[in-house]
């Protein structure tokens, strides 16, 4: 992960969200759409479809959790350039739990429970089991030959219709705005 850039100190708020995060919803998309692709070729392209497939999974979950970090524009000062930073540092790991776990209350309440009414009857698993059986399938796509990966215990079915379920649920869930300002309240309107 990269160091995050220097946050504007001239901004009245300590932590600003956007959720669903735009930029991160964006590209989240983009490797769905491709994965939508890749899923209608003949065989043979099993590590891209893996691969973009968990792409979309950690881009969805993050844009679910994600911070806007506004660095002022090194021409014009005034102006801010607006980024999206992962919810969690990489000490404290950037896996697909602690995604779930660096979630809102309120947000991650409403993922579970959508994923409880729609796929746990169909799975006979949760959310939290699915993302733990997922973790580490990214590396495995992109270095299947290396010793210790194992590409065959990743559950096609589990990643790729997870990766659907997130591109449904983001994209249906009420945008809202969230902000801890520097005086101490907390603002959470929906757009």
């Amino acid at each position: 992960m990269k160091k995050r850039p220097p946050v504007r100190d001239d901004v009245p708020w300590t932590k600003r969200q956007e959720i669903p995060d735009p930029q991160i919803l964006d590209a989240a998309d983009q490797y769905e759409q491709a994965r939508i692709v890749l899923v209608a070729q003949p065989s043979g392209v099993l590590l891209p479809l893996i691969n973009v497939a968990s792409m979309a999974v950690e881009l969805y979950l993050k844009a679910l959790s994600a911070e806007m970090i506004h660095v002022k524009d090194e021409l014009m000062p005034e102006v801010s350039r607006v980024y999206a930073a992962s919810a969690i540092t990489s000490s404290q790991g950037h896996g697909l739990v602690g995604l779930l776990n660096a979630m809102p209350d309120d947000v991650r309440a409403a993922l579970l429970a959508a994923f409880d009414a729609e796929l746990k009857p169909i799975w006979r698993t949760d959310l939290q089991s699915v993302l733990q059986g997922l973790e580490g399938v990214f590396m495995s796509s992109r270095y299947p030959f290396e010793h210790g990966i194992d590409i065959t215990q990743c559950n096609l079915g589990h990643l790729a219709g997870l990766a659907g379920f997130l591109a449904h649920f983001v994209r249906t869930f009420p945008a809202t705005d969230r902000i801890a300002w520097k005086r101490g309240d907390i603002t959470t309107r929906c757009t």
